[in-house]
């Protein structure tokens, strides 16, 4: 049996003691590293989550507020916009500057390196992942990630951790509807002849003259019927009610304008013969109807006209041109080919226009189609209202998440996608020029996920033309139930108003077509939606009414402007060179990006 003096028990007791106390001071020395790693890594996650929600923040306002219709170059941009904003930013000391791209979202980089992965999202398919440059991806969803190197882990072991946190980016959903003028003032800018088609000669010999006629009643050499149709034949501010393709209104050519007057006169046709404005009638002593009567004189006659044709070429004289096979050399051409009368031989001599135009026209079916076609790309300003207004729509349809709404307008707003106005191609006193239907569309706003109505739209606008009055409180009036009755919860909602005139036609809140417009903005007002103003002034006496109508500054119900009495930020834009049309209706989409932000 082993026994200990009390000496050497005293000694044990005491190194366990120490022993015990070593033990304790290394436990405590472990715990306080680990504690102090994951401190500081949790400090780690905490600073890269607030550089990636930075960066998703920064893309998401890029893609929002770009001028940008392409949606790759749109994703690019809105990726090299989180990098950049990523790589500005530091973690725990550790500059980010240098991260790279990564393929994934479970990327691990190595010790004091860090990535991004960035990917778009569909949300209105339940935030899935889309493929870049896909337009459906609205919402920017970043994944960070870093590797975080244990100060004093490796005592213990400890590697390379990497942290990941993941943060997204995007705009509120907001659905806006345009009101889009197409009365008739809107194409007054296009350049036009008037021409008066008269038979001279006996039925054998006789040919068909096309004669621009002298503007100046007073004044043999005075100006010729050609030029801008404001010019010829505008006597107002509020613009020319004549409009350059049908429904034409001649009859009204006989306004006043300085010192003529044009007066639209045809030849009552016979039975029996057929054109494309509509005319019947047989050879009258060698004279085709749809001339002006031949050798016939008459107060008025030097100024009369029986045709209005857009020159095809864009020159204020038409001076002629050939597109697709189709040769327009002269103005004859041009009358003729409007008529209908080079479809076919039998037309072409039945018109008598084989003794009209040029020996070298050769009948040909589609000539009258091409006509169009090239008159509507030289019908200023609707065409460029048209691109302008197309633009706008791709741009927010690529850039947020909205929906969208048009209402056309003249003498009052559509009612729905195949809203038409009827009216005489020509004019109601030649009634037998025919009518045609002429769209006048309401495309309504969807609160169905994902219906954005951008493709109808988009379709539909380059179907419009000009014709009738301006109604602009009535346009308002409909926009403010689209948004009321149509609108997705939660949404922001506005109003974007484009016309080149003022009120003209009054109806449905006021007789007075001016406090019509007013109580439509004090009704948008009350539903707390901002109405964005587009004034085009294609001359310079329409700038004061304009002004006073949509203006952003005099809030008055009684005297102000539609902007300012809707107010929530809603603005007007004067535009009086139609090639600033675009860069209005762009910084109108960055306003209502800033207003989704609000």
């Amino acid at each position: 049996m082993i026994t200990y003096s009390p000496r050497q028990r005293r000694m044990s007791g005491q190194a366990m003691i120490v022993l015990s106390a070593i033990i304790s001071l290394l436990v405590l020395f472990v715990v306080g590293i680990f504690s102090y790693e994951v401190n500081r890594l949790e400090l780690v996650r905490t600073q890269l989550r607030s550089a990636t929600e930075a960066a998703s923040l920064a893309a998401a306002a890029t893609l929002a507020s770009q001028d940008n219709t392409d949606p790759t170059e749109a994703h690019e941009q809105a990726i090299q916009t989180a990098l950049d904003t990523f790589n500005k930013n530091t973690v725990c000391g550790i500059s980010l500057a240098n991260a790279m791209l990564a393929g994934g979202n479970e990327d691990s980089p190595a010790a004091n390196h860090s990535s991004i992965f960035i990917e778009f999202l569909d949300p209105n398919n339940n935030n899935q992942p889309v493929n870049l440059g896909n337009p459906a991806g609205k919402i920017v969803r970043i994944t960070g990630a870093i590797g975080a190197l244990p100060s004093f882990g490796n005592f213990l072991g400890l590697g390379n951790v990497p942290i990941r946190t993941t943060a997204s980016g995007g705009v509120p959903d907001l659905d806006v509807v345009l009101c889009f003028d197409v009365s008739g003032s809107i194409d007054d800018q296009t350049p036009v002849t008037a021409v008066r088609r008269q038979w001279t000669g006996d039925t054998a010999t006789g040919r068909i003259q096309y004669i621009i006629p002298n503007t100046d009643a007073g004044c043999a050499a005075g100006p010729v019927a050609n030029g801008r149709l404001y010019d010829l034949f505008g006597p107002q501010p509020t613009g020319s009610a004549i409009q350059a393709l049908p429904p034409q209104n001649l009859g009204q050519v006989n306004e006043n304008v300085n010192r003529w007057t044009l007066n639209f006169s045809e030849e009552a046709p016979q039975s029996g013969y057929t054109d494309a404005r509509g005319l019947r009638g047989t050879n009258n002593t060698g004279s085709p109807p749809g001339n002006y009567p031949p050798s016939t004189v008459r107060t008025g006659g030097a100024q009369t006209i029986t045709d209005l044709v857009v020159n095809i070429d864009g020159r204020l004289a038409f001076q002629g041109i050939t597109r697709d096979g189709y040769a327009f050399p002269d103005i004859a051409t041009v009358v003729e080919a409007a008529r209908g009368n080079l479809e076919d031989n039998t037309v072409f001599t039945n018109s008598r226009a084989n003794r009209g135009v040029p020996a070298t026209v050769q009948p040909r079916a589609g000539y009258r189609a091409k006509y169009l076609e090239l008159a509507k790309q030289n019908q200023h300003p609707i065409k460029e209202a048209q691109e302008a207004a197309a633009e706008f729509f791709t741009i927010m349809n690529t850039n947020t998440v909205g929906h969208f709404g048009l209402v056309c307008f003249t003498d009052a707003g559509g009612s729905n996608a195949s809203t038409v106005v009827n009216n005489y191609n020509v004019d109601s006193s030649y009634s037998r020029a025919g009518t045609g239907s002429f769209p006048n569309p309401l495309i309504s706003l969807s609160r169905s996920t994902g219906d954005t109505k951008y493709d109808q739209i988009i379709n539909v606008l380059p179907t419009t033309t000009a014709t009738g009055g301006t109604n602009i409180g009535d346009v308002l009036n409909r926009a403010v139930d689209q948004l009321q009755n149509n609108s997705r919860t939660g949404s922001k909602k506005a109003i974007v108003l484009f016309t080149d005139g003022q009120p003209t036609v009054a109806g449905p809140l006021s007789s007075n077509e001016w406090t019509n417009a007013r109580m439509a903005a004090q009704r948008a007002r009350t539903a707390g939606i901002p109405i964005y103003s587009i004034g085009l002034a294609q001359v310079p006496e329409i700038i004061p009414g304009e002004t006073a109508i949509l203006n952003d500054t005099n809030s008055n119900p009684s005297s102000g402007g539609v902007s300012a009495i809707a107010g929530y930020g809603g603005k007007f834009f004067l535009v009086t060179d139609v090639n600033d049309l675009r860069k209005t209706f762009e910084n109108i989409a960055r306003q209502l990006v800033q207003l989704v932000h609000a």
